[in-house]
């Protein structure tokens, strides 16, 4: 099996753990929340340690800047975006304030935002033309569609020359432990446990002091109140483990990734196809690519059944557009229904990638010669 689809969930590491209720009064209900509030220090840790602002890098060696108070524990990176929109609309409600996005964030993005905007709690904004007044925008580090990097700190400073009051909500999720960033340039940060080799159904969201949110759940109060529920403390603790590792190795791990993705990039000379990019800076860990006259679908189940495990380009889910999230960056048609999304970890090989280029180039041709596909 060649698992090419980390950009949906990793393979876990980290040894899983039980706890109790941390909630609980009694010795191991305390021993739960001790376990909590250590994962939340660690983390701090980690973020210090990923900020571009500062120059040490290494976990143990790092005092860290960031307040373990400030961190909410969320279900995964759902979740985490949608109490840092909602969250924000409805603390802002009487000023409407303005959500400002790009179409082709992540549906966990664009979804909560048209659900505010239906009911009138804010109003949208396209990110080329942000309004003036109270506003949240909110855009990802690294694009789940295609790689790209976005340059968080000059889009900040672009942003904050004419809107000062602006708040800044970055979706880390298939940027976390994989890229720096410079978190002195936003306000909040989502990140999800499955997409850093921690278990499904945990995440976190990064809030700074001062930011308003209403909790989108209700109950007994947890997480500073802003989101009840009984914390997956086994599991905040695996995902804790795996982002240390991550951290700790991240310019080894981009280094080796880097490599992997070169010997995939070698299917481009293969006729007819296109590497969908936006710009010239994109993610090591991401790579899509279009190979006309054959459908994306029908790709990946052949890849599949070939042991070679990749996606297609995720749609846009929005009601509004049926088009996909690749032709509203402005691919073509041809080049969104034909795309496949490879998305690669630490733990793949560069034998792997060797033999994902070889089954790819096989299918392609297969599938062209019986479509009677001519090159352009």
């Amino acid at each position: 099996m060649i698992y090419f689809d980390n950009a949906s969930t990793t393979q876990q590491i980290g040894s899983p753990s039980s706890f109790f209720n941390p909630s609980s009064p009694h010795s191991l209900g305390i021993k739960a929340d001790r376990a909590l509030r250590d994962a939340r220090i660690r983390i701090s840790s980690i973020f210090n340690c990923l900020n571009l602002q500062s120059s040490n890098y290494s976990i143990s060696n790092t005092t860290p800047t960031f307040s373990h108070d400030d961190f909410i524990f969320t279900s995964g990176g759902t979740e985490s975006n949608n109490l840092a929109i909602l969250g924000f609309a409805l603390s802002n409600i009487r000023k409407c304030p303005s959500l400002v996005f790009s179409p082709y964030e992540h549906p966990s993005i664009i979804a909560p935002i048209n659900f505010a905007c239906e009911r009138k709690w804010a109003q949208g904004a396209n990110i080329n033309a942000i309004p003036q007044g109270t506003a949240l925008i909110t855009i990802s580090q690294v694009n789940h569609e295609t790689g790209d990097i976005n340059n968080i700190r000059n889009l900040v400073s672009w942003i904050k020359e004419n809107n000062p009051s602006a708040i800044i909500h970055v979706d880390g999720a298939q940027g976390f432990c994989k890229e720096k960033l410079c978190f002195d340039s936003v306000d909040m940060y989502s990140f999800s446990g499955h997409k850093v080799h921690g278990p499904v159904g945990v995440g976190g969201l990064w809030v700074r002091k001062g930011i308003p949110l209403t909790p989108q759940l209700h109950g007994g109060g947890q997480e500073k109140g802003l989101r009840s529920g009984t914390e997956n403390v086994a599991g905040i603790i695996q995902m804790t483990e795996a982002i240390e590792f991550l951290a700790n190795a991240i310019e080894v791990n981009h280094a080796h990734v880097t490599a992997i993705k070169q010997i995939m990039l070698g299917l481009a000379k293969l006729t007819d196809v296109t590497i969908n990019t936006l710009g010239d800076n994109s993610s090591p860990y991401i790579l899509n690519m279009s190979f006309l006259g054959v459908k994306g679908e029908v790709l990946v189940h052949a890849l599949s059944e070939k042991g070679l495990f990749v996606s297609m380009g995720a749609a846009c889910r929005s009601r509004k557009s049926s088009k996909s999230a690749l032709e509203l960056m402005g691919f073509s048609s041809e080049a969104a229904k034909s795309a496949i999304r490879f998305s690669f970890s630490h733990l793949n090989t560069l034998e792997e990638a060797a033999t994902a280029c070889e089954l790819v180039s096989t299918e392609v041709k297969r599938f062209r010669k019986m479509k009677g596909f001519k090159s352009k």
